[in-house]
């Protein structure tokens, strides 16, 4: 496990060089070593916004977006809520370095996609269902 200090460090480093261009932060995050870039995945120094881009590379639309980017990466371990749509909340959690996007009817996860498409997957199902 890497010091709390030199992650931030890092952190601090990445997101200059990034300068909030995403494309940027998926490059240098997938030239870091593999446990530290899981660590920074789910911690207070990146957002959910950035981790959802860094995981799926594509970005959501604006309401999902923006509850996104106030929520710090360290929630991603528990879920986050990203939309409702009708009955069902689509959710976006981090489990052992995979990300999982989850369908629930707000008690019971009824859906789970992984993968590059998960996202458009959950929506779609949703939508179908």
């Amino acid at each position: 496990m890497t010091d709390y200090f030199e992650l931030a460090e890092l952190a601090d480093k990445i997101l200059e060089i990034s300068d909030e261009d995403m494309t940027k932060l998926v490059s240098v995050l997938d030239d870091l070593d593999e446990g530290v870039k899981n660590e920074l995945l789910v911690s207070d120094f990146l957002n959910a916004y950035q981790v959802f881009w860094y995981f799926f590379r594509y970005e959501p639309e604006i309401l999902p977006g923006e509850r996104l980017m106030l929520l710090s990466a360290s929630s991603l371990t528990e879920g986050v809520l990203i939309e409702e749509r009708d009955i069902y909340e689509i959710r976006f959690r981090v489990v052992d370095a995979l990300p999982e996007i989850l369908v629930t009817d707000g008690e019971a996860v009824l859906e789970t996609f992984s993968g590059k498409g998960a996202y458009r997957d959950a929506a779609e199902w949703v939508d179908n269902n």
